[in-house]
């Protein structure tokens, strides 16, 4: 198991011997309907009805001791209480059980997490979904950050070579957002105060740089958002500030890139600058997790995409991402919409509404437990 410990570019020279791929974390279930009808402890559930209601932290301090014996036997149990084919993807672990049921993964992941307490007096920018269970945790921990903006982007229009972690960047054209849509997105982020404007005014007030943080692997999607921020930038006429104001805050998993297969031919994942970027020493801190956590918590979608909205391109121009908890929404199906009203698209299930909720009170009650949680916070 690999520490848990943030690292910058210039300590990092530790080298890490390439493991075998790991067996899969999950297998396919041929079920009926029929099949989820659970019943125990006396409590039928089926895949129409709620196992929870929303929780949040306000919910979760009014909890009795009763009501938490029963949502920890829920979560324990969850894929035995829910029909699975209402999960993004209808596959369930081998060991049964929800992400972050293991000891030694709960504290990997708060792991990643307490590492952005660091960041509390700093505006945090949250690119797309991956990073939001770690923020969230830290908002809830003592301690920790009290607030971070989440910038929903689900994109890329980069590559790298080298199986994608090499030197080398490379802008594809053909699956660059069209001008239309950048202009959408634009307004998007002037929406949040998240434009360059808003974020290099807030550095200069603050005197704290501003922390953009994403998930990386070729670190691909994180650079087509700085490239696009950069272009806001530029013609705003606040480049060079904006390319002073900010610092990168990113994480993956050595680990996991090793059970992939990956050469060690890299020191660290990066995410590599744009072009209208490179000319700025902008610092980048990689956070390490073990490749359990990545795999459960990043890589798994029914995790990923329980947490927040699906955006990409083809939807900057159709709806407004801080109206939906998610978005599970085919690109197809967003290229023929035409524009709706906010709240008509929302196709988060029962069951995923369950699973996000008992993540929610999974992690809430181990920092509870462990004598952790903040004795007062307002969920925004």
């Amino acid at each position: 198991m690999l520490a848990v410990t943030p690292v910058s570019f210039s300590n990092f020279n530790k080298n890490y011997s390439v493991r075998k791929p790991v067996n899969g974390s999950f297998v396919r279930l041929n079920r009926t309907a029929q099949d989820c009808f659970v019943s125990s402890k006396n409590i039928t559930f089926s895949g129409n009805e709620r196992l929870t209601e929303d929780i949040e932290y306000e919910q979760y301090i009014n909890l009795t001791e009763k009501q938490k014996e029963d949502l920890r036997y829920k979560y324990n149990n969850y894929y035995n209480l829910i029909d699975i084919n209402e999960l993004y993807s209808p596959v369930r672990p081998l060991n049964n059980r929800l992400p972050l049921s293991k000891e030694r993964d709960m504290k990997d992941f708060l792991g990643v997490a307490e590492s952005y307490n660091k960041f509390r007096p700093n505006k945090i920018v949250c690119v797309g979904r991956s990073p939001k269970w770690f923020l969230n945790a830290s908002i809830w921990m003592k301690d920790g950050i009290e607030d971070y903006a989440l910038a929903a982007f689900s994109s890329n229009w980069y590559r790298r070579d080298q199986m994608g972690l090499g030197q080398n960047l490379y802008k594809i054209d053909e699956k660059q957002p069209t001008e239309s849509e950048i202009a959408a997105y634009r307004q998007y982020m002037k929406r949040i105060k998240c434009d360059p404007v808003s974020l290099v005014r807030r550095a200069q007030k603050s005197g704290l740089p501003i922390i953009i943080t994403d998930y990386i692997h070729s670190g691909a999607g994180l650079t087509s958002y700085l490239d696009l921020m950069s272009q806001f930038a530029e013609k705003a006429g606040v480049l060079d500030d904006f390319g002073q104001s900010i610092e990168l805050f990113t994480m993956g998993s050595i680990e996991y890139l090793d059970d992939l297969g990956y050469e060690n031919y890299f020191a660290l994942p990066t995410a590599l600058m744009p072009e209208k970027l490179q000319k700025y020493n902008i610092k980048q801190v990689y956070h390490d997790m073990s490749a359990d956590v990545l795999q459960s918590i990043l890589d798994n979608k029914n995790t990923n995409e329980c947490r927040s909205t699906y955006y990409p391109p083809a939807a900057w121009g159709i709806y407004n991402p801080m109206k939906y908890k998610t978005g599970l929404i085919p690109d197809e199906r967003l290229k023929n919409m035409p524009r709706i009203k906010d709240g008509i698209i929302n196709n988060y299930s029962t069951a995923m509404k369950d699973y996000r909720n008992l993540m929610n009170f999974r992690i809430l009650d181990y920092l509870y437990t462990t004598g952790r949680l903040k004795d007062n916070h307002r969920t925004r």
